[in-house]
């Protein structure tokens, strides 16, 4: 064990009285806050962690939370696939409206079975395995 000058909060009149908690640890986790506990000079670990806590919210200190992180990235893909959706909705709407109207042109409906036939043969395409082309297998 390292010797560490103890940084123990010097006391101001302010008693903490607010409590948080139980927090809980797994065995090893509970190892090194007492290790961490002992380094720093404190005589228990809650008020070690409450000075940590105290650090950190009053930015004495950073670090990188991947809890934190990963929950913004997982509000951020959400919120573009709420956009996205809704732009589809938007356009599902215009479609429907201009179909039901009086000014959809005769032809429309050919249009919309040419453009089903289009998709169903770009989503084949798709599925199907990239084999060799025909020119190429008589090359190799």
């Amino acid at each position: 064990m390292k010797s560490v000058q103890p940084t123990i909060r010097r006391f101001t009149g302010d008693k903490r009285d607010q409590r948080i908690g139980p927090l809980r640890f797994t065995v090893d986790e509970l190892s090194a806050l007492e290790v961490a506990t002992a380094e720093h000079g404190y005589k228990g670990e809650g008020g070690f962690a409450a000075d940590v806590v105290v650090a950190f919210i009053s930015g004495r200190f950073t670090a990188n939370l991947p809890l934190s992180e990963d929950r913004r990235r997982t509000q951020h893909f959400r919120a573009q696939v709420l956009r996205q959706l809704n732009r589809i909705g938007v356009n599902i709407n215009q479609i429907a409206r201009a179909l039901n109207s009086d000014l959809t042109p005769p032809d429309i409906r050919q249009h919309l079975v040419e453009l089903q036939m289009l998709l169903e043969l770009i989503a084949e395409t798709l599925r199907d395995p990239a084999g060799p082309v025909e020119g190429e297998e008589a090359a190799a």
